[in-house]
């Protein structure tokens, strides 16, 4: 099982569209470079890894990953549309846009549920490096701040909405690979290791779990549903 191998399945269910035919095209050319990713989360879950090596992959994950406010920015900026009363070819298909990206973000920000997700994640990084010396700053690397920059600026800052909605789109899918495929190597990792029990293992994997199977690929739809 690699990214792709989970990804694809997902975006073949998708309604015939343009759309649908880039990215079941421009997926699979990204297999080099979604493989190193495969190799980095199988090394980093081969063995016990140092206290700042955890720091820096938790603390650095959590702004790649962690999207929702991100998500609900955009939403802001849609509705922002009316606000200042500028012309829309129609308010009723905008506020429907809306109101599916909202979606992506229900269990995110606990509006279904009853647990914030930046809580599970904060619960899985400090049970597993031990405590939340991660959440400093100071284990923030330079990529994952790149990369935190440039998916805002796309979505928060491009004068053309529709280049935020298309990252959004890109994000969600991947991350539905990203969790369906990390997920059994963090279980075996951590039994192996014999640190944690079983009950602190499924409570440090939740944040994991709850975003993997249908969650996350509603998550997707909803995005889809937003042009």
């Amino acid at each position: 099982m690699n990214l792709i191998s989970i990804i694809s399945p997902v975006i073949d269910q998708m309604e015939s569209s343009h759309l649908k035919t880039q990215l079941s095209t421009y997926f699979p050319l990204q297999r080099d470079k979604l493989s190193v990713i495969e190799e980095s989360f199988i090394e980093f879950t081969s063995q016990r890894q140092s206290q700042e090596v955890l720091n820096i992959f938790f603390k650095s994950w959590s702004q790649t990953n962690n999207s929702a406010m991100t998500v609900a920015g955009l939403s802001n900026r849609m509705t922002m549309i009316i606000h200042k009363n500028q012309q829309v070819k129609s308010e009723y298909d905008l506020f429907r846009s809306v109101s599916s990206l909202n979606r992506i973000v229900d269990e995110d920000l606990a509006v279904v549920g009853r647990i914030l997700h930046s809580k599970l994640f904060y619960n899985m990084a400090t049970s597993i490096s031990g405590n939340d010396y991660w959440l400093s700053n100071v284990f923030l690397n330079k990529e994952a701040i790149a990369f935190k920059a440039w998916k805002d600026k796309n979505s928060l800052r491009n004068k053309d909405i529709m280049i935020g909605l298309l990252t959004t789109l890109v994000h969600e899918i991947y991350t539905h690979g990203e969790v369906e495929f990390i997920i059994p190597l963090f279980e075996n990792w951590l039994k192996d290791e014999d640190r944690l029990t079983e009950v602190e293992i499924d409570r440090a994997l939740a944040w994991i779990r709850v975003h993997c199977g249908p969650n996350r690929e509603e998550s997707f739809f909803s995005c889809c549903r937003c042009g």
